[in-house]
């Protein structure tokens, strides 16, 4: 059912399958496939379907749960009710005349309140494990008559009351209205057949969490009572199938994060334990690309591939269809209206407008939002090339509103609601195809005039950005007006043609050593600038910063390595200078160490002191004006783990908003002569909030042009430095963190660039 689509083949060893030894032997697990209940009640649960697609009632196929009157008086049922959760009894009350007869059954469709015949619970039923709950009226006291709790129910099978005493619950075929069978379904002969099939350890947007799929290669169904997964063989119980769950003869079955709740490492292995701990079938991780799934190919088999798109719950050669394909490459979300201005109430002109940014027709029919909101196109729904398609929270409110945005608006509402404090969306392939187009959160602290302004969420780049990349507040900006744009593009950008945004400042704080440097460098184009350089010490010790050090030096060397100025101790008469750029002040007579100097083009400056300690090195563009201006700024020091990793801050002045480059580099700078490096850099972008602004581990191949462009020297060819391009707003500070992805220590250099 579900099927991925081959970004890559096999990938050599990526991925290593090992079946446990003894596996092939194993009997079914010790449990018994039937649950014992303490007592038979005459008034009984008989029999309970979670995942219906065969028994239609009027053209929908509902949850069924059925009761039977094992007495010889007919039964009122009048105020009884029924519930899957404990916490609230009454969910369902049986309406008044509600009577059963003696040895009769009451089939209850477990599905919303509808206009087909019958009773209706106004609540579904979780095929993934649930339970139901019989209780008697309020004027009898309340008391639970009944229950029945279960795991994992296959589709189109019920569990029912079995044998000759009716106390026991086993897996069958629907006898709803009917006696139910002796016995239960017979079951595979053994748990050995039971695979790992599939498995996704690197998500970070196409599934909800990392995924592990299994696989009955059988004919009959196999019980998974006490069946146990676990990434760590000396805890064999990290995840335990309850009572009462199976997986059908042929199926897949799979389970998310969120199920097994132990999260899945690049190298971590995965077991399939009986409910004694015998092993059943095991697999091991290595190095699986972000995103990708990786499987049996064909399913059940030793042979290993690596899928682009995952296929949970579906057969692993399943090819993507075109159509879908096509939505994952070109249909985006593209504006998000979550807190509107004078709206009466909770959902009032909420909006999400969708594009198709690719150049032919695509076909909506059957894509949902499944997180956050719920909203599926309905049939023939069909978006052209470059054109727009708006889903609202309350039509008649959004087209008094904007009622020139009729002609765009896609049919119906969404249910829920899009949160103030933030919310994850979730935009999502048709079914069966449980996989993501898009799924991101966004944050309500990321820009003001959307929280309580009245403006919307707005891509301004939807095209040109990585479908990975919609979780980054440098993704998104605020709507250029009030109550935003839905329907068409956000025009008149936020920034003006007099754009006066520029790089102002570096910040680099660190621990050194004694004897050990640390690197600032900054470009400053078209012309020359005074810029103010700063060493501080002793003056963070009354910032309240422990272990400074004592004595801080500077010296600043040209682009030819030449050095042309050095600093001890700072000179009073730079104080004003200080507070002109908003600098804090340094302590009089401290030994700090500042100057200002004149710079055109690169220059690199050299922090160390005569002992060790922490320092912060700062440079700050003293002038007013956009040209000339520092155009790059960049840090190198050796990066440790905790608070030892590189930490570098930036600030961006002026009016509008400045496209960046920022790099960590490690392995490249093995070519330039630098030892030791840091093997494998990742850097994360915060801003002034200490909110995540967007992340990179490893650089892509087509930011090699922009770096070119920029005169940052190039990365080797599938290096593992980082590299992304941000756009960020003026007026703001930001910082960037670079770590060793896997606690990896060295010598890396953070650069940041201003694009053209």
């Amino acid at each position: 059912m579900h099927q991925r689509i081959r970004m890559s083949a096999k990938l050599g060893a990526l991925l290593t399958l090992t079946l446990l030894a003894g596996s092939v032997a194993l009997a079914v697990p010790t449990s018994s496939t039937t649950v014992t209940v303490a007592t038979t009640p005459t008034l009984r649960i008989n029999e309970v379907m979670a995942a219906n697609t065969r028994l239609s009632n009027t053209g929908t196929f509902p949850d069924m749960i059925e009761l039977f009157n094992g007495g010889a008086t007919a039964i009122d049922l009048s105020g009884m009710s029924l519930t899957d959760d404990p916490a609230v009894a009454r969910k369902f009350v049986f309406p008044s005349g509600t009577t059963i007869a003696a040895a009769g059954y009451l089939v209850v469709y477990a599905d919303p309140a509808s206009s087909a015949p019958g009773l209706h619970t106004g609540f579904s039923l979780d095929a993934e494990g649930d339970q139901v709950r019989l209780y008697n009226t309020t004027a009898a006291g309340g008391a639970l008559v009944d229950s029945i709790a279960f795991g994992y129910l296959p589709a189109d099978y019920s569990i029912s009351r079995t044998g000759a005493r009716a106390d026991t619950w086993a897996l069958t075929n629907p006898s709803f209205g009917a006696a139910n069978p002796a016995a239960g379904l017979p079951f595979g002969s053994s748990l050995a057949s039971l695979k790992i099939n599939e498995w996704a350890a690197r998500i970070t947007f196409r599934l909800d969490h990392d995924m592990i799929e299994l696989y009955n290669p059988l004919s009959q169904p196999i019980a998974l009572g006490g069946v146990q997964l676990t990434d760590d063989i000396t805890r064999p119980s990290r995840f335990k199938f309850a009572s009462l769950s199976y997986i059908g003869p042929g199926a897949y079955l799979a389970l998310f994060g969120a199920d097994f709740a132990f999260g899945l490492g690049d190298t971590d292995p995965i077991f399939l334990l009986g409910e004694n701990n015998e092993p059943i079938d095991s697999v091991t991780l290595n190095s699986q690309p972000k995103d990708f799934s990786s499987g049996r190919n064909p399913d059940g088999s030793s042979t290993i591939t690596n899928f682009g798109v995952p296929t949970p719950g579906m057969s692993n050669p399943t090819p993507l269809p075109a159509n879908h394909d096509a939505l994952l490459k070109n249909l985006r979300i593209t504006e998000v209206m979550y807190q509107p201005a004078a709206a009466t109430s909770p959902g009032d002109y909420e909006f999400v407008e969708l594009q198709n940014i690719g150049p032919s027709p695509l076909d909506l029919s059957g894509v949902r939002f499944t997180n956050g909101i719920d909203y599926p196109f309905p049939a023939g729904t069909t978006l052209a090339g470059g054109a727009f398609i708006v889903v609202a929270k309350d039509r008649t409110a959004f087209l008094s509103r904007y009622p020139s945005a009729a002609g765009v608006l896609a049919p119906g509402a969404f249910t829920g609601a899009l949160d103030n404090n933030g919310e994850t969306l979730a935009l999502t392939l048709p079914a069966p195809w449980y996989v993501h187009i898009l799924r991101f959160r966004y944050e309500s602290n990321w820009f003001a005039g959307a929280s309580g302004g009245g403006y919307s969420l707005v891509v301004p780049a939807p095209a040109t950005t990585a479908a990975a990349d919609w979780k980054d507040a440098a993704t998104w900006r605020q709507s250029v007006a009030i109550n935003g744009s839905p329907g068409a593009a956000d025009t008149g950008a936020p920034v003006s043609a007099g754009v006066t945004a520029r790089l102002s400042n570096l910040s680099v704080r660190t621990a050194l050593g004694a004897g050990q440097n640390l690197i600032v460098g900054f470009f400053v184009d078209g012309g020359s600038r005074s810029v103010l350089v700063r060493a501080a010490g002793p003056a963070l010790t009354a910032l309240g910063v422990g272990g400074a050090m004592g004595d801080p030096r500077l010296e600043l060397f040209n682009s030819s390595g030449v050095s042309v100025l050095t600093n001890d101790d700072w000179n009073a008469s730079l104080a004003p200078v200080f507070q002109s750029v908003g600098a804090f002040a340094f302590p009089a007579g401290s030994f700090d160490a500042a100057f200002t100097q004149g710079v055109s083009g690169a220059v690199s400056v050299h922090a160390r002191g005569t002992g060790a300690g922490i320092v912060l090195v700062e440079a700050y563009d003293t002038g007013t004006t956009n040209s000339p201006r520092m155009t790059n700024l960049s840090a190198r020091n050796r990066v440790g783990t905790g608070d030892e990793i590189l930490i570098a801050g930036f600030a961006i002045s002026g009016t509008g908003s400045k496209r960046l480059l920022i790099r960590a580099a490690g392995p490249a700078l093995t070519a330039l002569g630098v030892p030791n490096v840091l093997t494998d850099p990742k850097l994360e972008l915060y801003n002034s909030s200490a909110v995540k602004v967007t992340e990179n581990d490893n650089w892509t191949a087509d930011l090699a042009a922009t770096f070119s462009s920029v005169g940052a020297f190039a990365f080797p060819a599938n290096s593992r430095d980082s590299a992304l391009i941000v756009t960020l707003n003026s007026g703001a500070t930001y910082t960037v963190q670079v770590r060793g992805t896997d606690g990896g220590t060295g010598e890396a250099l953070v650069e940041v660039y201003e694009i053209p």
